[in-house]
């Protein structure tokens, strides 16, 4: 015990003297190594990061481990995330960069501080301006470096309250981002609630492509840079954004907008050099709101130049326009639609798909708000799209109906997502889709399958033998199911078959130490042949401490155990 304590001080010492001894570290033997660097700040576990990977060892535990210090909810941010494919180097530093820089006092920060802050910003690739004390502090002088880094690496700029950081117009807030958007990487933005109408202008000229400008295509260019509020003299912030220089346009490809339906829909149509598009009201969205969005969407796709693929909308009512919005979009790949509360009862739409029409759809995505939807016109809608690879559904009605599609309209369905999504008398539709079927993901999550059952086995006993004669499956998700003790069957997955799947979730499905340790015993007996991962967090393993170290004990050689505990470092190593 005592040579270990003086280990450990050893270890701190050359922690706080970092400065004198950073040259030595890297002869250090690879077990003091892995235990130095929890104690190291940021700049140094960033410079030793080369010497350590020289001697095979990973930084990634000790970035985990900091990261998760920096977030306190890591917990419940883990159940959004894939530890084992994360870069914790890149997400801790983002995050210290936030944290440090942007939530920080008005008072200096230290030379400490700056050096960390000049390490974390070459890795902000998701960039959220807060406050207006946030922007002008990026736009002192004092931190010119590091807005100059940030140019080069931000991809994705949120301004997470447009509407307040933008009213006054502040100079140092558009030279800012003017330098981001025009000079900088960005090709991303997200913008909730929206600006005055000038700003927003200002602000998505930059979704219209090189061949579109305000007087219309191929017209001729003022600088950008001038055109919303010509009496600031930007040349004070940078000699290279002065009124005789042209500042480079920058190309917005992908937006998130939380928006009046009516500001967004009269600029639509010039909007040809943007790919991905999000819409999220700020109010009660009425008919005409929805049927103008729907025609400036038709009058963007007639032009030849238009880009945009991928289409989305949150919390709107718009289920009974879905045909006529997919006629107006015919090249769109990929739509997405949260499904809000209705709340105007007038006519709806009549149109409906003719034979001929066929859409180029690929992914398609339907989540229902917090009542229940019934989507009539789904099994329609799947019958026209042949090319669809990604179906996810959440809170739909009558699963009876486009299950039943499925197979014989959508053979090239790859990836199917359920959730929420009642499926306790479909069970027959279920089997028959992995007997007919070419899917490689397959998530029923929170969809009741056990509900109605006398014998849990007479449904899970069929579904794992399917499932398992399936040969392209390699993902499959029951989350949130209550299987419980019955979990022992799934483990027959891995019966006398070569082992397609490579990831298992059974997360959230009130299985015990006991059912586990029975689950981990029947894995072995099979022994798979390859390796997959298992999730089991967010069930209750802590109540038998012994049951559950056991049982884990007796899946690792088999899988990598994602649970509440996880333990980065063994993670890491095995890797």
């Amino acid at each position: 015990m005592g040579s270990f304590t003086l280990v450990q001080m050893c270890i701190r010492k050359v922690a706080l003297n970092m400065d004198v001894l950073e040259r030595q570290t890297g002869d250090l033997p690879a077990s003091l190594l892995q235990d130095l660097m929890p104690h190291l700040n940021i700049y140094y576990l960033d410079r030793i990061e080369k010497a350590a990977h020289l001697k095979g060892v990973s930084c990634s535990s000790a970035w985990a481990a900091k990261w998760r210090d920096l977030n306190r909810t890591w917990r419940w941010k883990l159940k959004f995330l894939q530890p084992e494919k994360e870069d914790w180097k890149q997400m801790c530093l983002e995050s210290y960069f936030h944290k440090v820089l942007l939530r920080k006092s008005q008072a200096h920060s230290s030379a400490l501080d700056m050096t960390d802050l000049s390490v974390a910003a070459k890795y902000v690739q998701v960039l959220s301006l807060y406050t207006l004390h946030d922007v002008q502090k990026l736009a002192s002088e004092e931190l010119r470096l590091i807005l100059a880094t940030l140019e080069t690496v931000v991809r994705t700029l949120r301004l997470i309250d447009a509407k307040v950081l933008l009213r006054h117009r502040k100079s140092e807030v558009l030279f800012v981002l003017h330098r981001l958007l025009d000079h900088g990487s960005v090709k991303k933005l997200v913008l909730k609630r929206t600006p005055d109408s000038h700003v927003f202008r200002w602000i998505m000229s930059r979704c219209k492509g090189s061949s579109w400008n305000d007087d219309g295509p191929a017209a001729s260019k003022c600088p950008r840079l001038h055109l919303l509020m010509e009496e600031i003299e930007y040349s004070k912030f940078c000699p290279s954004c002065s009124a005789n220089v042209t500042c480079p346009e920058g190309q917005i490809h992908s937006v998130d907008l939380e928006v009046c339906l009516t500001a967004a829909s009269r600029l639509l149509p010039s909007w040809i050099g943007l790919r991905s598009l999000h819409l999220s009201p700020t109010q009660f969205v009425c008919r005409k709101e929805v049927v103008d969005l729907v025609e400036s969407l038709r009058k963007l796709f007639l032009n030849p130049h238009c880009a945009l693929k991928d289409l989305s909308f949150g919390n709107m009512y718009i289920q009974q326009y879905i045909a006529s919005l997919l006629i107006s979009c015919p090249t769109l790949h990929t739509l997405s639609l949260e499904i809000g509360p209705r709340w105007d009862y007038s006519t709806t739409s009549s149109v409906h798909f003719t034979s001929n029409i066929q859409l180029s759809l690929e992914k398609l995505t339907l989540k229902a708000g917090e009542i229940q939807t019934t989507l009539e016109c789904l099994p329609t809608v799947l019958q026209h799209a042949p090319n669809l690879s990604t179906l996810h559904i959440t809170g739909i009605r009558q699963a009876h109906s486009f299950l039943h599609t499925l197979p014989e309209s959508n053979p090239s369905l790859k990836v199917l997502l359920l959730e929420d999504v009642n499926l306790a008398e479909c069970h027959s539709e279920i089997i028959y889709l992995l007997e007919n079927s070419m899917l490689e993901e397959l998530s029923l999550k929170d969809c009741r399958l056990l509900e109605k059952c006398t014998e849990k086995k007479d449904f899970l006993v069929p579904f794992v033998a399917a499932a398992k004669n399936l040969c392209s499956l390699r993902s499959l998700s029951l989350s949130q199911n209550r299987l419980a003790s019955s979990v022992i069957q799934v483990a027959d997955l891995f019966l006398e078959h070569p082992g397609n799947i490579v990831k298992l979730d059974l997360s959230s499905n009130f299985i015990l130490p006991a059912d586990l340790l029975e689950f981990s015993q029947r894995i072995e007996a099979h022994h798979p042949l390859c390796r997959f991962t298992l999730d089991l967090r967010f069930n209750p393993l802590n109540r038998d401490p012994l049951a559950k170290g056991q049982a884990l004990r007796t899946l690792r050689p088999f899988c990598e155990v994602l649970t509440d505990e996880w333990d980065f470092k063994l993670a890491m190593i095995s890797s």
